[in-house]
């Protein structure tokens, strides 16, 4: 369970703490704001998908471990992903903050991942499901990141279009929105 948690802990302390010194560091004065609808979501829907991925792997692992020797392979490999993709969003996230705290409006974000998709991100959000549900070899593990997917996808389409919009001929053409070179 630590990946889940690691996770969460990032989420929902960590981050929002490196936001509130990415902020405060301006010396304006900020509100974040978060559309109601999300926060309602998160909060009906992630302890149902908490309970869901601690029964698994509380209570199904010994159907996990008859697998005739494979139990290792999809642990560690999935937890390789799972890392991959939380490396790609915490350095997404970072590099976020940074072009947030130069101030001067919006630009065009650069380097890395921003070469090859608008929202890293969201991509490594993905990925880290990805290997959470290769790790747990699980239905709640899969539906999780299908889940996932479900929300961010349309998320890093919506956002992609608005940076074609904004930014029109000074937008990176060959950049997709998530996942690089299809979507």
């Amino acid at each position: 369970m630590s990946p889940f948690l690691l996770h969460y802990f990032h989420r929902t302390i960590f981050y929002p703490l490196r936001i509130y010194q990415s902020t405060s560091k301006q010396n304006t004065k900020t509100t974040i704001g978060f559309p109601l609808f999300l926060t309602v979501n998160g909060f009906l829907t992630q302890p149902l998908n908490t309970y869901l991925q601690v029964r698994w792997v509380s209570h199904y692992k010994s159907d996990y471990d008859s697998d005739g020797g494979l139990f290792w392979w999809k642990f560690f490999g999935g937890l390789v992903v799972f890392l991959w993709g939380m490396r790609i969003n915490m350095w997404a996230d970072t590099a976020l903050l940074v072009l947030k705290s130069e101030n001067g409006g919006y630009k065009v974000p650069r380097g890395g991942w921003f070469e090859v998709v608008t929202c890293p991100n969201y991509l490594g959000e993905i990925v880290e499901w990805l290997g959470w549900a290769v790790m747990t070899w699980s239905w709640g593990g899969l539906g999780f990141f299908l889940y996932t997917c479900s929300n961010l996808v349309p998320r890093a389409c919506a956002s992609h279009k608005w940076y074609l919009e904004k930014f029109g001929e000074d937008y990176p053409k060959n950049r997709k929105a998530v996942i690089p070179f299809i979507v």
